[in-house]
């Protein structure tokens, strides 16, 4: 007799527990909706400042001397400077290293031609220039204001998937890679 009366009480303390685990759980969920709100909004912002690059390269075949044609893909943000005029996209070097021809597909699905302006392969950064009128520019914030530690949210399209999106820490900045 004692075991199956032990085992009897303790049950309905367990499911107690476990109720009062998914109480606790659904009272911290409530603080991240104001977080997953402004997740939404962010994204609703700049998604349509979001771009797919695709860069046309033409090189010699890692086999065989023969040259190929193939395609370098990637993402990239518009944005337009203080000083200049026409719409920026800033991507990634690799993405656009030795092309001949880079195009822009926008939000809308429509592809522009761009041009590359600059580029720096050690923080793996490039500039495009692109002439377009009415597109959504991407607005920057203070990137001398980010601290290490800070939340950091990312978007891109690679691939040519419709938008990505992740999440992270911002690291302490100035490191050489």
């Amino acid at each position: 007799g004692v075991a199956p009366v032990a085992r009897r009480s303790a049950e309905p303390a367990k499911a107690q527990g476990e109720t009062d685990l998914y109480r606790q759980l659904a009272q911290q969920y409530e603080r991240f909706e104001q977080v997953n709100r402004t997740f939404e909004l962010v994204a609703k912002a700049v998604s349509p400042a979001v771009v797919h690059i695709v860069a046309h390269k033409t090189g010699p075949s890692d086999d065989s001397p023969k040259i190929r044609h193939y395609e370098e893909t990637g993402s990239g943000v518009i944005v337009r400077a203080d000083r200049a005029e026409g719409l920026y996209v800033i991507t990634n070097n690799h993405v656009v290293d030795q092309v001949d021809e880079i195009e822009v597909v926008l939000s809308d699905g429509r592809t522009r031609k761009a041009r590359l302006i600059g580029a720096d392969s050690q923080p793996d950064l490039a500039v495009l220039k692109m002439d377009e009128p009415g597109v959504k520019l991407l607005k920057l914030g203070d990137s001398d204001a980010m601290q290490a530690g800070h939340f950091v949210l990312a978007g891109g399209k690679p691939f040519g998937f419709e938008e990505t999106g992740t999440d992270g820490i911002m690291s302490p900045k100035g490191r050489a890679a």
